[in-house]
């Protein structure tokens, strides 16, 4: 899991948190894999799933998809890429192509801090 510090309050923060990610819907970022080959998506929307909250011991867990829309230039089979935005940073993700142009990414962490 990426973490960053947050300077102001020295509390640790995850780019890839459910809010942060919502930040996101309607931008595009950019993504490519080994060889370098590059494709634009645009963020079309976060959805939250069942195991999202707090479990049993009390810690907080994130579990959502985020849905994006390719932009046709380049089909991106199953696998891992590196996704690049601004506020994201770069990150290594495993994409899962759903149809035509659509694919999505899935979220399941754990928050240790």
């Amino acid at each position: 899991m990426v973490k960053i510090l947050d300077i102001y309050s020295g509390v640790a923060m995850n780019p890839l948190s459910m809010k942060n990610i919502e930040k996101l819907v309607g931008e595009h970022v950019f993504l490519f894999d080994k060889s370098d080959v590059l494709g634009t998506f645009s963020v079309k929307s976060v959805t939250q799933l069942e195991r999202h909250g707090m479990d049993d011991l009390g810690r907080s867990i994130e579990h959502f998809t985020i849905d994006f829309q390719g932009d046709g230039s380049t089909h991106f089979p199953d696998g891992h890429y590196h996704f690049k935005h601004p506020k994201l940073g770069e990150i290594e993700l495993y994409l899962i192509h759903k149809k035509e142009h659509d694919y999505e990414v899935m979220i399941d962490s754990q928050n240790t801090w």
